[in-house]
């Protein structure tokens, strides 16, 4: 092994060639050595960062999860970086030998290249997977830990709901008893109050009888004095009447004794009238005797006995009637004397009746008086009873509404008891589920973070690794750098000997170096025709879209009216317009050509640069094919406009209708592809728009500062994780403060990189507008220029009279395609300018591929920008590619967050973050079929670091083509 190889960049190289012992001090390492070595300075830088690596861990400076069974290597530090001093074996033979060594160490340098490179690929996935890990544990842990808080603040809020329903109860069940006995004390008021009601209303029928019967009584002697004043009255008048009685009976007895004496006189006179009857009576009887006798005589003296019987008869009677009448008389004088005593006796009767009815008067008006007092008496008693009995019995009614009251205040707080009872119950419950979600969120926590402990200790330790590995690879591609130097070096030795020996014949290899020549000759050629191509586009533009249309508005004018001169002027001007146009067209066809020669070899190939050559298979063959026809169209006018000003003015009408083919043909062939462009940009610009969908497109800073503070973070995230699962009870919530913080902040810086993809999605949408724009307007122009071809056709054939509807449609196409042109060619322009002026508006914000020297800073201005003049010529600089600009800038920026976590500028970026920006890659045409490769290749290719810049550049040229 060659000495060099050998040799640390801190050693300079031996100077004699062959090899020789060297003392112990100055020993150096072989090549393996020397990757332990690049390893052990690896580990030496990792310490010195302060990241938890195995040799922290093994001090006991870093914390590891509870109850984690983690093994860790005895070895000391100074084991791990101690540099085992190897000598190297001498080699036998000579230079043959030495090439071979060569040769050999150039392969050992390639194959360990390839070795570290899958060791940083291996740590690096790991390192990705364990952040991943540990942002999605210690997001589990803390949602947790916040669930599992949420859950106990509800159990302690539920338990106190119970602790305050259960006081709750019993303030009801005292407010119950305290209203139960206000309802029994009410009750017994209201017993009371009705007892006495009714006592007070015994007491006023009582005394309403009493009054009654006193009334009755008042009544009844006020009848009796009223009767007794009746009496009075009428014995007063009896009195009166006796009176009137007595003087009457006292005139009708001296009336009757008047007519007794007269009775008794006319009894006398007719007893003595009687007695002379009685005596003729006898006198006559005794004549009876002799009645018989004389018997004759008798019955006439019979007739005058029977009316002297008759007289006496009547005389008797009269005499009985006078002698009773004399006693009826008499029996009435005696009655009147009676009566007129017993009427004066009745006075005097009447007139003690009289003074008796009045005393009975006076009594009984006493007595109705005294009846009536007493009566008002009672009856004032019981009215204060009745208003007492109303005050008790309104005294009941309110004692029995308060019971009511209580009672049902009582029954309202023994259902509030029972209602608080349940709600205490199932607060309770509640507050025991509570509780065991706890535990278990709890317990989903500690085993969250647990594994984001285990995660972030292997996220630590994948980080050494990869630093570790990182460095080996460095190192080892430096190795692979100065083997390689060494092989190059030894085989123009062997070179130089081989031609020596040759004695100056040609040496072998000769003829591969010729072919590089024309290689580069071709190379060279191309890179001339291309910027030829670019000088000559400007005057092109400028002929086919200013002075064509005007030239060929003039002749169609000039033909119709017969202007033989103007049309020979108009063709001298188009074959002066020629030039340009068909050097631009020949330029244009020769590098379609070769680009579709270069795809056609480089068809099969993969990776991010193979999507070009695949694309170029159709997109050169249809430019060299529209670029073929043009040329042969400006042939075809060029020989028809010599025609013109040499011969005939009219032209040929074969060269006419073949020149308006020609157009219409390519014209067509554009106008095809302008549609098709159109609808797939159209679709893929909506496809374009869903992604990052709610993200507002936004760059506060740079990138690299968003993914360098994310790394930070990560870490930080990680070792917190750790110390978290580590934490002794009481101090669990300080380590998950800092979790939440960690993640706080890595949430913001997350959303940071969310802007700047949302940035980049804006511009591709921007792009995609501007290319249906431009897609429309050369559609529409190529439209009219298929026309124009197809009217020159026909001006040709003479269907159209002197060619003024070629010149107007040609005049419109122009314009059309012009204004495109036009504003495109101003905008690169503004571009370049803004490239040397304002060098710093689209510089790049993220690392670039390790090796890319950094790009040189223009000349600047008193003010700090880039030189106005140098802007200026840089402006106007067709041929200059612009090296930074925007489409740049979101290209790499792209690829920062879409590359896997072995390239250094993605190292950072999380999982699901590089997921949604490979989503978008693949919409912008990056896919792994657009690659030629499956999806572990393409992934692959996103994880290698030595194709950043190829991938860049593709997805750079993926955004030039929207």
């Amino acid at each position: 092994m060659s000495d060099r190889l050998n040799q640390t960049h801190r050693h300079r190289p031996a100077e004699a060639a062959a090899p020789r012992s060297r003392p112990q001090a100055r020993q150096a390492p072989p090549l393996a050595s020397l990757q332990a070595a690049a390893g052990n300075r690896a580990v030496a830088s990792a310490i010195q960062r302060g990241s938890g690596t195995a040799i922290q861990r093994a001090a006991g400076t870093a914390q590891l999860p509870r109850g984690a069974v983690v093994a860790r290597a005895t070895s000391a530090p100074v084991d791990d970086l101690r540099i085992t001093p190897v000598t190297e074996p001498e080699r036998p033979g000579g230079e043959t030998g030495r090439g071979a060594d060569t040769a050999g160490e150039q392969q050992a340098a390639v194959d360990e290249v390839v070795g570290q490179k899958e060791k940083v690929t291996t740590a690096s996935l790991a390192r990705a997977g364990a952040e991943t890990e540990v942002w999605e544990a210690s997001g589990e842990a803390a949602q947790a830990r916040r669930k599992a808080a949420a859950a106990r603040g509800r159990a302690e809020k539920l338990e106190g709901a119970a602790g305050a329903a259960e006081r709750s109860r019993t303030d009801s069940l005292e407010t119950e008893e305290k209203f139960t006995e206000a309802a029994g004390a009410a009750l017994e008021k209201q017993q009371t109050a009705e007892e006495r009601a009714g006592t007070l209303q015994e007491t006023e029928r009582g005394e309403r009888a009493e009054a009654r019967a006193a009334r009755a009584e008042e009544r009844k002697y006020t009848k009796e004095a009223e009767e007794a004043e009746e009496k009075r009255k009428a014995a007063a008048e009896k009195v009166a009447d006796f009176a009137k009685q007595v003087a009457e009976a006292k005139r009708k007895q001296e009336a009757a004794e008047a007519k007794v004496a007269q009775l008794r006189k006319q009894a006398e006179q007719a007893k003595e009238q009687q007695e002379a009857a009685e005596a003729a009576v006898r006198a006559k009887a005794e004549a009876e005797e002799h009645a018989v006798e004389q018997a004759a005589k008798a019955e006439a003296e019979a007739e005058a006995e029977d009316k002297t019987a008759q007289s006496v008869q009547k005389w008797a009677d009269k005499a009985a009637d006078a002698l009773k009448q004399a006693g009826e008389a008499e029996e009435a004088a005696r009655r009147r004397a009676g009566e007129a005593k017993g009427a004066d006796e009745a006075r005097k009767q009447a007139a003690d009746d009289v003074e008796s009815c009045a005393e009975d008067r006076d009594t009984a008006q006493e007595q109705a008086k005294a009846a009536g007092e007493l009566a008002a008496r009672h009856e004032k008693n019981a009215d204060d009873a009745a208003l007492e009995r109303g005050k008790a019995e309104r005294q009941a009614a309110r004692h029995k509404k308060a019971v009511d009251e209580a009672l049902r205040q009582a029954d309202g707080a023994q259902a509030d008891a029972d209602k608080h009872a349940h709600i205490a119950a199932e607060r309770r419950r509640q507050a025991e589920a509570a509780r065991a979600e706890e535990r278990g969120h709890a317990q989903d926590a500690t085993e969250a973070q647990d594994r984001a402990a285990a995660a972030g200790q292997r996220q630590l330790d994948q980080r050494a690794a990869q630093t570790t590995a990182t460095a080996a690879l460095r190192e080892a591609k430096e190795a692979k750098k100065k083997a390689a130097e060494a092989a190059a070096e030894a085989a123009k030795k062997d070179a130089a000997k081989t031609a020596e020996q040759t004695d100056g014949a040609e040496p072998a290899g000769t003829g591969k170096a010729r072919g590089t020549r024309r290689k580069q000759a071709r190379d060279a050629a191309g890179k001339g025709n291309a910027k030829v191509k670019a000088w000559t586009d400007v005057p092109d533009v400028a002929a086919l879209r200013a002075s064509a249309p005007y030239s060929g508005t003039q002749r169609a004018e000039a033909t119709q009216h017969g202007d033989t001169g103007t049309v020979q002027d108009t063709a001298a001007q188009q074959l002066t317009e020629g030039v340009p146009n068909t050097v631009a067209d020949l330029t244009g066809t020769i590098d379609n050509v070769r680009a579709l020669k270069n795809s056609y070899k480089k068809r099969n190939e993969s990776g991010p640069a193979s999507h070009d050559h695949r694309r170029n298979l159709k997109t050169k063959f249809n430019g060299a094919v529209t670029a073929g026809l043009m040329l042969i169209n400006d042939a075809v006018k060029g020989a028809d406009n010599i025609g013109r000003v040499t011969e005939n003015a009219a032209g040929m009408a074969e060269l006419g209708a073949a020149g308006g083919g020609l157009t219409s043909a390519f014209s067509a062939l554009t106008l095809g592809r302008d549609i098709k462009v159109f609808k797939d940009t159209r679709a893929q610009r909506k496809e374009l728009k869903t992604h990052f969908s709610g993200e507002i497109a936004k760059r506060d800073r740079k990138l690299q500062e968003v993914l360098d503070a994310l790394g930070t973070a990560n870490t930080k995230l990680a070792q917190d994780s750790i110390s978290l699962a580590a934490a002794e009870t009481g101090a669990e919530a300080e380590a998950l403060q800092a979790v939440e913080a960690d993640r706080t902040h890595i949430e913001g810086l997350r959303q940071e990189l969310m802007g700047h993809l949302a940035s980049g999605r804006d511009y591709a949408v921007l792009k995609k507008k501007r290319k249906l724009r431009r897609r429309a307007i050369n559609g529409g122009g190529n439209l009219a220029r298929t026309t124009a071809g197809a009217v020159a056709i026909a001006a040709a054939a003479g269907a159209v009279s002197g060619g003024i509807g070629a010149g107007v449609v040609g005049t419109t196409t122009a314009v059309a395609l012009g204004e495109g042109a036009l504003e495109k060619g101003l905008r690169k322009a503004n571009k370049r300018y803004d490239s040397v002026r304002d060098y710093q508006k689209h510089a790049r914000t993220t690392h670039a591929q390790e090796g890319t020297p950094e790009p040189e800073k223009p000349r600047l201005d008193e003010d700090g920008r880039g030189r106005k003049s140098d802007a200026l010529k840089e402006a106007v600089m067709v041929t200059h590619s612009i090296k930074q600009g925007k489409r740049q800038l979101n290209a790499q920026e792209l690829y920062a967050q879409a590359a896997g976590p072995a390239v250094p500028v993605g190292e950072n970026v999380p999982e699901d973050i590089r997921r949604r920006a490979r989503a978008f890659l693949k919409a912008l045409k990056c896919s792994p079929a657009k690659h030629n490769q499956d999806d572990d290749q393409w992934l692959a290719s996103l994880n290698d670091p030595d194709l950043q810049t190829e991938w860049e550049e593709a997805i750079a040229k993926s955004l030039s083509s929207l």
